[in-house]
């Protein structure tokens, strides 16, 4: 009788220590390659004064503005990145250089970019949701391959 409370206690044991090795972050050294990998693939839209990536810093109640030139008509994925996921952050707006305007969109935002020119993009946080956010996020410009 007493044998079943002690497999139980080592099974949970096994069970937890099985749990804290599994990695819960991809390594450092993962996201460099992605990173790096992302920035071999030409493409002909980037921010301005050039990059495919920017940093920056989100206050809440206010709206970034990043400005994005077109070179030849192409398509990416722009997406945000935030150090936790439940961040509230998100593109709201796409401007192109006619004036017209598209979006609510999410953290991301597949685009063909058909005219050549300067587009820019608004981030702030969804106003639906409530949750207010200040803090780091990243914007990138992917390449889709066709």
């Amino acid at each position: 009788m007493n044998k079943l409370p002690l497999l139980i206690m080592n099974l949970l044991a096994m069970f937890i220590f099985g749990a804290c090795q599994s990695p819960q972050r991809p390594s450092q050294q993962n996201t460099n390659e992605s990173k790096q990998k992302i920035q071999e693939i030409p493409s002909n839209i980037t921010f301005f004064g050039g990059g495919r990536s920017k940093k920056m810093n989100m206050v809440s109640g206010k709206t970034d503005t990043i400005f994005i030139s077109v070179h030849q008509a192409d398509s990416v994925l722009i997406k945000l990145i935030t150090p936790k996921d439940t961040a509230n952050v998100r593109i709201s707006q796409l401007f192109l250089p006619d004036g017209s305007a598209d979006g609510p969109f999410g953290r991301e935002l597949t685009y063909r970019f058909k005219d050549i020119g300067q587009y820019h993009i608004t981030v702030n946080e969804n106003r639906m949701m409530g949750n207010h956010y200040s803090g780091p996020y990243e914007v990138q410009i992917v390449p889709i391959v066709q």
